[in-house]
């Protein structure tokens, strides 16, 4: 084969490996995740009449996994019901990649919403993917992460550390004061590629 034809194909070879790999600049490896130790997939605190938990369900997921991640509060209180006001969640999920270093924030649609708790049975809220990005602030690598993790149905590889928390207001008696609440979790996952 001629040299200069050799030397084109290794050209465009190495061209195509670079565009791939800025492309891809995101993309973690099982070495890089396995520098991290999971210290607890559930927590619970309390906090007056409420319990607190932050839960998921395993310590290790794969790539094109589900994970399943929860909050739950529970009235422990004398009362056979309470009801809450909050934003459009009561649990909120802020995270953190740890690997990359991105935060993963959340976003509050609505402003008063009211839930029912009733004694003894614990109000459940599923993890629901949010966050965002600013396009003229944030850098390239984190927008692409960020559009990368709002797209997909799993999370990309990486070790994830959850500051979880429910916020919430339980209204007085008198109908004009209410007392907050904010009740605090941390728990923390792996993602596998």
């Amino acid at each position: 084969m001629n040299k200069g034809i050799v030397a084109g194909i290794i050209a465009v070879l190495f061209l195509l490996t670079a565009c791939g790999s800025s492309d891809s600049g995101n993309q973690i490896g099982q070495e890089e995740i396995d520098r991290y130790e999971v210290s607890k997939t559930r927590d619970q605190s309390a906090e007056g009449d409420f319990t607190f938990r932050l839960i998921s369900e395993k310590e290790e997921y794969e790539e094109g996994e589900d994970v399943t991640l929860y909050g739950e509060i529970e009235y422990t209180g004398e009362q056979e019901e309470i009801t809450i006001q909050h934003s459009s969640s009561a649990v909120l999920f802020p995270m953190e990649e740890k690997v990359r270093g991105y935060e993963i924030g959340f976003g509050v649609d609505d402003l008063l919403v009211s839930t029912t708790l009733k004694r003894g049975e614990p109000y459940r809220e599923d993890y629901i993917k949010s966050g965002g990005y600013s396009p003229e602030q944030d850098p390239e690598e984190y927008i692409r992460f960020m559009e990368d993790f709002l797209e997909r149905e799993d999370f990309p590889a990486g070790y994830y550390v959850v500051d979880g928390f429910a916020d919430f207001f339980v209204p007085k008696e008198d109908g004009e004061d209410r007392e907050a609440v904010t009740i605090e979790g941390q728990i923390d996952f792996k993602v596998y590629p």
